[in-house]
């Protein structure tokens, strides 16, 4: 069984294939596709990269906001 050109864009993204690695013609209703699944991939994966920061980088954070200049250093 052969993924539809849609799935197939998915695929790409979740192999690290850039957008540009699509073979179909341009103008064509398979690139179309293609492309909406590599977009759909990416997208759902920076859904999913964007969520709560780890609460140790979040109590870090807290205790910056409490830090006097002379007592901050930048690394």
């Amino acid at each position: 069984m052969s993924a539809t050109a849609y799935e197939q864009g998915k695929l790409a993204f979740a192999h690290n294939h850039p957008m540009s690695s699509c073979e179909y013609p341009v103008g064509s209703s398979f690139r179309a596709e293609w492309m909406s699944g590599w977009t759909e991939a990416r997208q759902a994966d920076e859904r999913k990269s964007h969520g709560e920061p780890p609460a140790s980088l979040m109590k870090d954070a807290g205790r910056a906001t409490h830090l006097g200049r002379s007592q901050a250093h930048e690394s």
